[in-house]
């Protein structure tokens, strides 16, 4: 196994778990301990994961954080791919769309991929990848500065881009909502990317699984109210329902009808 992909499956654990241990890790990869302590000292070193005596424990700060893409690409993979499907139903013919740079616009992409009559403005290069020999979507790509970390194009080149530009729908990602600081983000750059796409739709629709809810990133992006709907992967509590009801947002919260089980017991943990 590559250490890229031992890096992936401890993140994977952090996220389900919040801790993972030294000697259980070096049995399930069959490396030695000191490999796996250089994996985790690696990732400290990102600040994804704070480094214990035997373990790691994820940082409190990770799930809102500026997280490499490396990271995000392989978390929560079927909730993702689930809110996905649900936003491609939103997509008619002919409808020119925005995507961001999160992994759930890649799974749009992916899906709406055989469509024609579409024009997809992004500033993902993963989206441009994936879309790249669709040859009857006319793709947009903003160029502009290029952020490792994300794998997308930010600063003056790319929002002078997009500033030209008028779309249908725009599909936005976050690190955090919170009903009182709305919609947050935990890149100043990536935040006014959507912060632009947000203002150069017809309907901007907010895609955001539940592990983001009452979570607030460093950098505003909007109001709550600002956004047409919001999608995500299971059913919220009747606060936020509630609350989303109030500043006129369209809700769609339905589970996964095969994971069903599983998506109604995570969310009753933060509910």
């Amino acid at each position: 196994m590559l250490a890229i992909e031992r890096r992936k499956r401890i993140m994977q654990h952090l996220f389900q778990d919040g801790r993972v241990l030294v000697a259980e890790l070096s049995k399930q990869f069959r490396v030695t301990e000191e490999t796996v302590r250089r994996d985790l000292d690696r990732m400290e070193k990102e600040g994804l994961l704070l480094r214990t005596h035997g373990g790691a424990f994820l940082a409190e700060t990770s799930v809102s954080s500026d997280v490499p893409v490396w990271v995000r690409e392989d978390c929560y993979l079927s909730e993702k791919k689930w809110i996905g499907t649900k936003c491609a139903r939103l997509i008619q013919h002919g409808d020119t769309i925005m995507l961001d740079s999160s992994t759930t616009s890649l799974h749009i992409a992916k899906i709406i991929k055989a469509r024609k009559q579409l024009t997809v403005i992004t500033n993902s290069l993963n989206v441009i990848m994936e879309l790249s020999d669709a040859e009857h979507i006319k793709l947009i790509c903003t160029g502009g500065t290029l952020r490792r970390r994300s794998l997308s194009y930010s600063g003056h080149a790319a929002a002078n881009a997009l500033a030209r530009y008028t779309a249908d729908k725009a599909f936005l990602s976050c690190s955090g909502i919170d009903l009182t600081h709305g919609v947050t983000d935990a890149n100043e750059e990536e935040a006014e990317i959507r912060k632009i796409m947000l203002h150069h739709a017809k309907q901007s629709i907010l895609v955001a699984d539940i592990t983001k809810c009452e979570k607030i990133g460093l950098v505003k992006i909007a109001e709550l109210s600002s956004f047409h709907t919001l999608v995500t992967n299971c059913p919220l509590p009747l606060q936020w329902r509630e609350g989303l009801a109030a500043q006129s947002i369209i809700l769609d919260d339905q589970c996964d009808p095969n994971k069903q089980y599983a998506a109604t017991a995570r969310c009753s943990m933060n509910s």
